[in-house]
């Protein structure tokens, strides 16, 4: 017989038990490497125009380590269809984005 995993366990000053959640992983932003990873967005950034990197920066940081990179990879790609920034940036965005991400 296989013994199943158990949500429960029980606080070490009460006899009653709380029920533990547990979150599926996703792939977000490693926020101990933060200020790389706002350098190296920032060279491939300085690319474009000012303005059309403040619409880019914001909104993907805050997708990437809030949501998850999946989402801040489908903005991105939106941004491209829309004809904000060009495909070689894009990739460029996107090595950065897996290169500092990680499962929390």
């Amino acid at each position: 017989m296989e013994q199943q995993k158990s949500n429960t366990f029980y606080s070490k000053g009460s006899k009653k038990f709380k029920q533990k959640i547990y979150s599926k992983k996703t792939k977000k932003l490693n926020m101990g490497r933060v200020s790389d990873f706002k350098w190296d967005l920032n060279q491939v950034l300085n690319k474009l125009p000012e303005e059309k990197a403040g619409l880019i920066r914001g909104p993907l940081y805050a997708k990437a380590s809030k949501i998850g990179v999946e989402e801040a990879k489908k903005f991105l790609k939106d941004k491209e269809d829309e004809g904000v920034i060009d495909k070689d940036i894009a990739m460029e965005i996107l090595r950065v984005l897996t290169k500092y991400s990680k499962f929390r």
